[in-house]
């Protein structure tokens, strides 16, 4: 949003809970995507207006994202769907990586965020077969899962690969959320991989949600919903009953309330 907020944004708050495919957990249709979050009081106010769930990563803002995230759950933990990468802070950890070093980087995770848990692993910008089943993935995963350490496996894509990562995801049985890009000028097949997710309880996070939205579908909106295409292209995605939640990048508080006053509404599909 380019122009000053709405008054009506004010105080918006999460109105709609998705289930997130076999977890248990109900996500925030609007939930926090922290690569931005410097000040965990922007996710604080996030979460007093009802988010619930988290996107992380070590390798977001240095790692002081994921103090800042830290910080915020304080005192709230078991109310906060917390996910994270395969990852460090210097990036993503290859598919070669040994089951030690896999383990290692969780556990300096955990560390950074002050918790004993995540609740989310995701295999991360994930673009060949290969990676996405690398047998040291699957162990550590395995490990972290008997120690308490992680909750569920996961796998996010936004690559030209996306598609076949997915369908394979979903069919191996072995995760339990996809995360995908999905806008406007998405993949073809993805509609198809969403309703097969549903059906074997794969919960399906949106992100990359805004790309296109502006050109796309505005004139389907009122002009007052045309001051934030982000809204419009939040209901878009929001439309897709296969979609559990979408994530977003927040870092100031007017975002907040600009980006939760589309929770729970729909545009016509």
């Amino acid at each position: 949003h380019d122009g000053p907020p709405l008054a009506a944004w004010e105080g918006a708050t999460v109105k709609e809970y998705r289930p997130l495919g076999r977890t248990g957990w109900k996500m925030s249709d609007i939930s926090f995507g922290s690569s931005n979050l410097t000040d965990p009081n922007v996710l604080r106010l996030a979460l007093d207006r009802g988010v619930n769930y988290v996107d992380t990563s070590p390798d977001y803002s240095d790692s002081e994202s994921e103090k800042a995230v830290g910080q915020a759950i304080k005192g709230r933990r078991d109310k906060v769907f917390v996910a994270s990468k395969f990852c460090t802070p210097r990036g993503h950890l290859d598919e070669n990586a040994t089951v030690p070093e896999v383990i290692k980087a969780v556990e300096d995770i955990l560390g950074r965020l002050e918790t004993d848990y995540v609740d989310l692993l995701h295999v991360h910008a994930c673009n060949t077969i290969e990676r996405l089943m690398a047998p040291t993935f699957h162990e550590a995963f395995d490990r972290l899962k008997e120690q308490g350490k992680a909750r569920f496996m996961g796998v996010s894509s936004h690559t030209p690969e996306l598609e076949a990562v997915f369908a394979k995801a979903v069919d191996s049985g072995r995760f339990d959320v996809i995360m995908t890009a999905y806008n406007f000028a998405n993949w073809p097949g993805l509609d198809e991989i969403m309703v097969k997710a549903k059906e074997k309880g794969v919960g399906v996070v949106a992100m990359k949600t805004l790309k296109g939205a502006y050109h796309t579908v505005l004139n389907d909106f009122t002009p007052d919903e045309r001051n934030s295409f982000a809204q419009a292209a939040f209901k878009w995605v929001n439309t897709n009953p296969n979609v559990s939640g979408l994530v977003v990048t927040i870092s100031r508080p007017a975002q907040v309330d600009e980006f939760l006053f589309a929770s729970g509404q729909r545009a016509n599909p």
